[in-house]
């Protein structure tokens, strides 16, 4: 089994810090390096890094000599030794045998392969609805194998929780030149460059909830960051057609063709109640901009079937 280099960007998480380090020495596999960056933290985060290290040779934390997560997981990435490469947030909690069973995944598994397996929202609070959600949706694409065909709706493979190969992330150059939102970036890399998503089917990642998380504060992770992401890869990778068509009249409808608009590219847009237009038209791709209900979903799903549209090739949910 190879041995696995950590990447861990910290930024201010003195308050959980300690958690998800303990958590990775609890690890049923000890052939592990933690390559901690720290991102010019101004409460005890590198007090607490030097005490870990101190006691434990493998835990190696560095200043981050640049500013941002982008450059901490550039910087990272370059002083990795590990034959695999996961991901883990200061904030989060590792299942004890998280690493091993990684591991044993990805070595019987051929070259180009990332994997992820299904996580758990916790807080010392409720965790709201809407993340609730994203933890059942993300579950189920994982467990069905369908990350691809949904690759423009939301981030497939959460951040804190793949491995892969080294050798394979430096021929993509995976943190190389990432924009953010960075995770959305790095599976849409991972996506264009012919990568196999396999999952292991339990949790493997005890995600935080917490109101001072950097995906709810910062303008880095708005709705437009995400949008403006998905669209132009949409554009670089899966358009094949002058009949691009975009299904809602709703904001993620508008800011698809403002952004569609911007690329010079060229749309049909109307609302679902016209649907039937693209009946006239010759190998249509469809954006589709809204999520309804699932019995909604599965009467649209069932009539792009019916018209040999296939998710992933001629549909895509954003």
């Amino acid at each position: 089994m190879g041995h696995v280099s950590i990447i861990m960007p910290v930024k201010n998480a003195a308050k959980y810090l300690e958690e998800a380090i303990l958590s990775i020495q609890n690890q049923t596999s000890g052939d592990w390096e933690l390559l901690v960056i720290n991102d010019h933290s101004t409460d005890s985060s590198d007090q607490i890094l030097q005490e870990f290290k101190a006691k434990d040779p493998r835990i190696r934390p560095y200043q981050n000599t640049g500013t941002g997560i982008v450059p901490a997981l550039h910087q990272a990435f370059g002083l990795a030794t590990g034959e695999y490469v996961t991901r883990m947030d200061a904030d989060d909690v590792m299942p004890a045998d998280r690493i091993q069973k990684m591991s044993a995944l990805l070595e019987a598994s051929e070259s180009k392969t990332i994997v992820t397996a299904l996580v758990k929202y916790f807080s010392e609070q409720p965790v709201s609805g809407g993340y609730q959600k994203y933890e059942q949706w993300l579950n189920e694409v994982n467990r069905s194998g369908t990350q691809w065909q949904n690759i423009y709706r939301e981030c497939v493979i959460a951040s804190p929780n793949w491995m892969a190969r080294r050798a394979e992330l430096e021929e993509i150059k995976a943190f190389e030149d990432l924009q953010y939102p960075e995770d959305y970036h790095l599976t849409l890399k991972w996506y264009q460059s012919g990568f196999k998503v396999k999952t292991l089917p339990e949790v493997m990642l005890l995600w935080r909830e917490h109101s001072a998380r950097t995906s709810r504060t910062s303008d880095h992770y708005t709705q437009k960051a995400f949008f403006e992401l998905k669209i132009k890869h949409f554009i670089e990778m899966d358009l094949h057609t002058p009949h691009l068509v975009v299904w809602g009249k709703n904001p993620k409808g508008k800011l698809t063709t403002e952004i569609l608009s911007r690329h010079g590219i060229p749309f049909i847009w109307h609302d679902l109640k016209s649907y039937r237009k693209i009946e006239n038209l010759e190998n249509p791709q469809i954006i589709v901009a809204v999520y309804p209900n699932p019995k909604e979903r599965g009467q649209i799903e069932k009539y792009l079937t019916n018209l040999d549209l296939i998710p992933g090739k001629n549909w895509w949910y954003v």
